[in-house]
């Protein structure tokens, strides 16, 4: 459903942030827990929902494993976005880039395509546009887990809703925003915008001071509110498992 996915865009950023909190110097392991409340959105329920994500970040590619269903891989190095379906043992393969992947859609599917291949590169764009945040750093602090952290309000505005987030950051842990930004946003580099959305997002998340651990979210999009946490549960710099990027064998291509 088209308002689930505006949903699902709208609050991505938010949870990209609470990812953008290592040096991308070497392989980086997260594991975190992530509880979102119940909503309905355009008469469609959704029921609460926990979910424990593990991440590998490296340079130019990164990983995330949901539970042991779903796994995406993202490889910079080759330009494509990997979403795995271990059930099925399908995967479905997207360039990085959103222009790139709405213009070859519309080329397989003729001219009713290209006209909304063209109105969603608008969209996006638009989308590109409208992001804003802005950061607020408070006199307030606490110990969670093992860090010593601070608490940051972030406020993320975009054409179609916005998101408060209440975020707990450690300065115990260094890290190259500007860097994660382009990694974790790599799917907008097409659209005309991209680097200035980039230098704005990036402004404001500087005066993040290290590790959000500890992360709540209030979205709105649609009339519709929507909130989350996410809890940092482990961080570390390991080896990866072997092949942890590839494709795994025997896995089928689809559509």
């Amino acid at each position: 459903m088209r308002a689930m996915s505006i949903l699902r865009n709208g609050t991505i950023l938010t949870c990209f942030l609470l990812l953008a909190t290592v040096s991308l110097q070497a392989d980086v392991y997260l594991k975190q827990k992530t509880h979102t409340e119940g909503f309905t959105i355009m008469g469609q329920t959704q029921p609460a929902k926990d979910e424990i994500k593990v991440t590998w970040i490296a340079k130019d590619k990164s990983r995330s494993d949901t539970g042991d269903k779903q796994t995406t891989i993202m490889r910079l190095d080759k330009g494509l976005l990997y979403q795995i379906d271990h059930q099925k043992k399908t995967y479905r393969e997207m360039p990085l880039n959103i222009k790139q992947m709405i213009d070859e859609n519309a080329a397989e599917k003729g001219e009713e395509a290209k006209e909304f291949a063209k109105m969603a590169q608008e969209m996006a764009e638009a989308f590109a546009e409208s992001m804003e945040v802005k950061v607020t750093e408070t006199p307030e602090k606490k110990k969670i887990g093992n860090w010593n952290c601070r608490k940051y309000i972030i406020n993320t505005s975009m054409a179609m809703g916005e998101t408060v987030s209440e975020a707990w950051a450690s300065p115990e842990v260094q890290i190259d925003w500007k860097s994660y930004l382009m990694l974790t946003n790599a799917m907008m580099a097409g659209s005309p915008g991209f680097e200035k959305m980039i230098d704005k997002i990036y402004k404001e998340m500087s005066k993040v001071k290290g590790m959000i651990v500890l992360q709540n979210d209030t979205a709105k999009v649609m009339n519709t509110e929507v909130k989350s946490t996410t809890e940092l549960l482990e961080f570390g710099e390991q080896n990866p498992p072997a092949g942890a990027y590839d494709l795994p064998a025997g896995y089928k291509k689809v559509k």
